[in-house]
């Protein structure tokens, strides 16, 4: 018996998860690969590979494990999983027996514990042994189209059964990829709601003006963690009113806010005018510009011309050491349901930045990622959004600036 198979209870769910990265050049072209096996029978059950635009093989390798741990959350969110990888680095520091001291590592590892279960079996195997992933990636790039796809579902007996309409592994349309990539899975969530039908709501609030906001320039995770301006102390004052004005106090369960300096600062103007703590979560931090952080659009179309062309025309690609907005939607996805799970039925204020909540109100809306770029979104703005039991959302306000600010 392997050892997934001491840990896991005769009623659980197991899976196995294969994942790589590839960087060619180190940093230079990257792109990921990863599945989800049943390990009774050894069948596909989901695939996923994209291009991440550039990055190291070790950018590569978490996003590839990232990928396939939401795959098994896909799947069946209670299973027992084992992961293995030829990537000696990535497997010795989640098991916790290697510091991550890399900052980009740092953030990729915390996101996938994040995702993986407690009782994650981390095991290494040679590359010969990790060539389905491999194979995946360097497809992807070779300019084979990426893929999203859960292609079977596996029984609690390790039985596979293919799911109606699929093809073979990877078999997908680009229309299917957008829609498994993109927009939100039309199933509703465990503890979303009560019997009653009772929303959840999410109040969320821009953070106020920075430097950056003011000049234009990338400001994301990991570049220069910059404050508020004056005039964003301003508005995120006149953002807090709004928000207390506005709702119900007592039906108000928390403040959550990115991880981020200038998001803080706006939570801690809010928290004070509702009389409660400031929550952090990773999940709803802005996205990773990487090397075009700190730069004007300008600036990055006169020196990425050809990467800005692919970013603007898919959410699939990332900036150079950077994130894709189909990356920031997954862990954006996962944090709005922590907190529908964690304060179902109440409301929670989430104090975050322009992407995330582009995001959100996309998911809500059910429109593509892509939509994101034709929505204008004010510094110290309140967006409402609320889901309800049944898996559907409703967007009650967007982008609401207060009269005064």
């Amino acid at each position: 018996m392997s050892a997934i198979g001491h840990q896991a209870d005769a009623n659980r769910r197991r899976l196995v998860v294969e994942a790589d990265g590839g960087s060619r050049g180190n940093p230079g072209p990257a792109a990921f690969g990863a599945l989800v096996r049943d390990p009774g029978s050894g069948a596909v059950l989901a695939e996923a590979a994209e291009p991440i635009g550039t990055a190291t093989n070790n950018v590569a390798e978490y996003r590839g494990l990232i990928a396939g741990l939401r795959l098994t959350r896909e799947i069946d969110q209670g299973a027992a999983v084992e992961v293995r990888m030829d990537s000696k680095l990535v497997v010795e520091q989640m098991a916790g027996r290697w510091k991550v001291k890399h900052a980009d590592m740092r953030r990729l590892a915390l996101e996938a514990r994040e995702i993986a279960p407690p009782d994650t079996v981390w095991t290494w195997v040679p590359r010969e042994r990790n060539k389905a992933a491999d194979a995946l990636l360097n497809k992807v790039l070779d300019g084979g189209d990426p893929v999203w796809a859960i292609t079977g579902v596996a029984s609690a007996d390790g039985a596979d059964s293919g799911t109606p309409g699929s093809g073979q592994p990877g078999s997908v349309s680009p229309e299917d990829v957008t829609r498994a990539t993109s927009e939100e899975e039309p199933r509703p969530l465990l503890g979303w709601g009560d019997a009653t039908g009772s929303a959840t709501t999410l109040l969320l609030v821009r953070h106020g003006e920075t430097v950056r906001s003011v000049a234009k320039r990338f400001s994301g995770t990991g570049g220069e963690d910059v404050s508020l301006t004056e005039r964003g102390r301003a508005q995120a004052q006149a953002a807090a009113a709004l928000v207390a004005a506005r709702a119900d106090r007592s039906e108000i369960a928390a403040v959550v806010s990115s991880p981020l300096r200038r998001t803080r600062e706006t939570a801690a103007f809010v928290a004070e005018a509702l009389g409660l703590p400031v929550t952090v979560e990773p999940g709803f931090a802005e996205t990773a510009f990487g090397d075009w952080d700190g730069l004007t659009f300008a600036e990055v179309r006169d020196r990425w011309p050809a990467q800005m062309d692919a970013w603007l025309a898919s959410t699939a690609v990332a900036p150079p050491n950077g994130e894709s907005f189909d990356d920031v939607l997954r862990r954006v996805r996962s944090a709005r349901d922590r907190l529908i799970r964690n304060y179902a039925g109440r409301s929670v204020v989430v104090v975050t930045h322009v992407t995330p909540i582009k995001l959100l109100t996309c998911m809500a809306l059910d429109v593509p990622t892509r939509t994101v770029f034709r929505m204008e979104l004010p510094p110290g703005s309140a967006t409402e959004l609320q889901w309800y039991a049944d898996g559907l959302a409703a967007l009650r306000s967007f982008g609401v600036v207060p009269s005064d600010s």
